[in-house]
């Protein structure tokens, strides 16, 4: 999809008379007229959490293996050459040094100037590339695909961004009573332009310094073509981010488990992850929950056990679920020392996780996809949650004006208001989210107003979901599918059976992960795993998911 962009000027954190900041933001003027104007109460809370933001629209997991032939056979070229000089200038060397070392002894020092020079070389190149990562536009671009979005509601201030490897949401939740004064506003949502130099300007945020927070509102009241501070951008955002983006919003709209957990808990998860590196799997943080007992944490595969000594678990029934891509939690670091709780929402194992930190006047919420590489699955993998209530056209339709004028309302007021049913609705709340019309607000309970986009993202802005997954969904929701064999073997997973009169198997790793499998189809036969699954493969999978989840017992699709 084409997203234009167009600023006037650009993002700054500038000084203003009495020793003040303004943090003004500039919005994009090719969207809506959105604006806002307050006094912060308390700098040093946004600071922290908008550089947790930050970490989160930077945030890129995934594997990205090099194609190093030109490199490698430029390097044998250059070994050869560097051997021809090195030696001519080491006989040469020698031969001096030899000879001065007849004359005179070497410099006492000689160790010691040599650490202080390597360590003044390098201090040198480590600023080099953070000012390179500043002031190079195009590097950052391709660090953070859309900016930041910002949406000005009643009651709150929301600032929204997703990672470049398309798992992770993040949103900072503002507040209105977290400024003080005279506010103006106009309710609505706009992108802002953002920078690495405008994070650096956010460390200078202090708690002496009175802090203005400023969507500015003056370029769209004057001509900006043909001025110099003007720039519009054309950027192409792949279907699978947006996909991505609108998948996290449908998952934090359904029904899920919910914990709370301290901030010490958190601490223990992020401490240990920070100093030690797994080896082998499972990579997964295991949530054992027991009604009426603080929820048990471990972290595998060391089977290390967090304390935890928050509220009880409040759900009806035990619970164990597993979650992977737990590096992403990282991102939460800067909120820790200020949160007082951190609601979790969990939605089952190797499904999304919602990470709330409450921070007083703000709250900060991490979504995170099941896995840290979004595959060919994540769009499947909400099939076991959402009801098989089809979605009514007329009624999203109906929802959709709703909410625009309403700007927000949670689930039993939009059913009562809709005269629709708690499942009718959720499937119009999911489909509203894919298509990037509304916003998930965990920490209100509420769902919100907000298209990502100035119009909805159709199926076509979207692209076509891959055949396989399509065409594998249709057979494991038309019961084609039977499964004859399922077995646990040294902590792997074996399914075999047929999927539309199709023979195939598959075996998953202790992380879930598919590591070998086979199918009787010609697309297998042609292609194998490269491309994913087959649909048969997907089928028997979903159907063997299926079974777990009535089982209550793990499951495994990621």
């Amino acid at each position: 999809m084409k997203a234009t962009l167009s600023y006037l000027g650009h993002s700054t954190v500038a000084a203003t008379s009495g020793g003040g900041a303004q943090v003004k933001l500039a919005p994009n003027l090719s969207r809506g007229k959105t604006f806002f104007d307050a006094t912060l109460k308390d700098p040093i809370r946004f600071r922290e959490a908008i550089s947790a933001l930050h970490a989160v629209v930077i945030g890129d997991g995934r594997f990205v293996k090099r194609d190093k032939s030109a490199y490698l056979e430029w390097q044998a070229q250059q070994q050869l050459e560097d051997a021809a000089f090195h030696k001519a200038v080491e006989d040469q060397t020698r031969r001096e040094e030899l000879e001065r070392f007849a004359k005179e002894p070497p410099p006492q020092n000689l160790d010691a100037d040599f650490r202080k020079m390597h360590r003044t070389y390098w201090t040198a190149r480590r600023a080099w590339a953070n000012q390179l990562a500043r002031n190079d536009p195009a590097l950052f671009r391709a660090l953070v695909p859309c900016d930041p979005v910002v949406t000005v509601a009643p009651d709150t201030v929301l600032f929204e961004c997703f990672s470049k490897d398309e798992s992770a949401y993040g949103c900072l939740t503002v507040e209105r009573n977290s400024f003080a004064g005279h506010q103006d506003a106009a309710l609505g949502t706009t992108n802002v332009d953002y920078s690495q130099a405008l994070y650096d300007h956010f460390q200078t945020l202090r708690t002496y310094k009175p802090t203005r927070l400023t969507v500015d509102p003056s370029g769209f009241d004057v001509k900006v073509e043909g001025q110099s501070d003007h720039r519009e951008e054309k950027i192409d955002l792949p279907p699978s981010w947006l996909r991505g983006f609108g998948q996290l919003q449908a998952a934090m709209a359904l029904p899920a488990t919910k914990l709370t957990l301290l901030p010490e808990t958190v601490y223990g998860i992020l401490a240990y992850l920070r100093r030690h590196r797994e080896k082998t799997g499972p990579r997964s943080i295991r949530f054992l929950l027991v009604p009426g007992k603080a929820p048990a944490i471990t972290l595998e595969p060391w089977g290390v056990t967090v304390p935890s000594f928050g509220p009880p678990f409040q759900g009806p029934r035990e619970l164990d679920i597993k979650v992977w891509g737990r590096r992403r939690l990282l991102a939460l670091a800067r909120v820790l020392p200020l949160a007082t709780t951190f609601d979790v929402t969990l939605l089952g194992t190797g499904l999304p996780s919602i990470w709330t930190a409450r921070l007083g006047d703000m709250q900060f919420t991490l979504g995170l996809s099941g896995w840290t590489t979004n595959d060919w699955t994540h769009a499947a993998a909400l099939e076991f949650l959402t009801s098989s209530t089809p979605v009514s056209v007329p009624l999203v339709e109906k929802l959709s004006a709703h909410l625009e004028e309403k700007r927000m309302g949670n689930v039993t007021e939009l059913a009562t208001a809709m005269g629709a049913t708690q499942d009718a609705l959720q499937a119009a709340l999911v489909r509203l989210a894919q298509q990037g019309q509304l916003v998930a607000d965990p920490a209100h309970g509420v769902v919100r107003w907000r298209p990502l986009m100035a119009t909805a993202l159709s199926d076509a802005v979207l692209g076509p979901e891959p055949e396989e997954v399509r065409e594998g969904r249709a057979i494991w929701r038309a019961g084609k599918v039977t499964i004859t064999q399922e077995a646990m073997v040294t902590g792997r997973r074996v399914l075999a059976g047929k999927a539309d009169n199709t023979s195939c198997e598959l075996l998953l790793d202790s992380d879930g992960v598919l590591k070998k499998a086979k199918c009787s189809c010609k697309v297998f036969h042609k292609q194998g795993l490269r491309a994913g699954p087959c649909r048969h493969l997907l089928a028997l999978r979903l159907a063997g998911e299926q079974g777990a989840a009535q089982k209550g017992g793990p499951a495994m699709i990621h």
